[in-house]
């Protein structure tokens, strides 16, 4: 595993497989120069003694955002060195998966797996109904609407 800062501003990572002689490389923003960088890196140890490993692009998943490369990165080199750790990076479990890495360097655990179904058991609140209607000092504290 190696990850690449490109000036304190992204990351990327390569990953290499030796058993399946391998070489991945990843960016998570998928953008050009990023993916570009990260691919002669890898092309650069494949020339200095992996000559018979392949080179391979990874473009899933995607960084939506401006800010949480590196949560992406670490969460890609979690899923390829510990198994059954490959979990979903998206906007909906974004915060969650900083979270676990936070509690991981806290602790030096991985919090247990959860299945989908705990995701949606969760206690939600309810949609206000639509027959609920709004008035207008509804928002104000009791003591100023009775002024």
């Amino acid at each position: 595993m190696l990850p690449l800062n490109f000036p304190n501003f992204h990351w990327c990572c390569l990953v290499v497989k030796v058993e399946t002689k391998r070489i991945f490389f990843y960016d998570p923003v998928n953008q050009a120069p990023f993916k570009n960088a990260a691919k002669e890196v890898a092309t650069s140890l494949k020339l200095s003694g992996l000559s018979d490993y392949n080179v391979i692009p990874m473009n899933n998943p995607l960084q939506f955002d401006g800010h949480s490369c590196g949560v992406f990165v670490c969460w890609m080199f979690i899923g390829q060195v510990i198994p059954g750790r490959h979990l979903k990076v998206n906007i909906e479990t974004l915060t969650k998966r900083r979270f676990e890495l936070f509690y991981y360097l806290l602790t030096g655990q991985l919090l247990p797996l959860q299945t989908p179904q705990d995701d949606e058991d969760e206690e939600k609140m309810p949609a206000p109904s639509a027959e609920h209607e709004r008035s207008d000092d509804e928002d104000i504290p009791p003591t100023q609407g009775q002024q």
